[in-house]
């Protein structure tokens, strides 16, 4: 094998390295993003759960170890803004997926550029057609 072969092949090897570490970075992303939504759908839920309440219920909040009484509208108020804020990371999550998505197409278009490019890759990857 001449000198641009041996390029050919170790580029192609970067290239698939750098799909797999894409692949799992997605993979991590998707998962993060189902935790979140379990979290704001739980938040939701007890939310809920709560309003059904009268206002006179004595309600408690936990803050380390240790639960403190609260009123139910401060209660209902943490909520909220607890839903909010897992909102935003979700969407957070959702652009970082999205340009991870986009980074992995690129990826692959190099990839089948350069195999379509390099005979000797073909035959090395044991293709039938040269």
């Amino acid at each position: 094998m001449d000198e641009g072969d041996e390029r050919a092949i170790q580029e192609f090897n970067e290239l698939q390295d750098k799909v797999i570490m894409q692949a799992e970075m997605f993979q991590r992303t998707q998962q993060q993003e189902r935790m979140l939504g379990i979290q704001r759908q739980r938040c939701v839920l007890t939310k809920q759960e709560l309003q059904s309440m009268p206002d006179s219920t004595t309600m408690y909040k936990s803050i380390g170890r240790a639960y403190f009484c609260s009123p139910k509208g401060e209660v209902l108020k943490e909520l909220d803004e607890k839903a909010a804020s897992i909102e935003a990371d979700a969407k957070s999550l959702r652009e970082q997926r999205d340009a991870i998505e986009k980074k992995m197409k690129d990826t692959e278009v190099q990839l089948r550029e350069l195999i379509g490019q390099s005979p000797a890759l073909v035959r090395r990857l044991g293709a039938v057609k040269i």
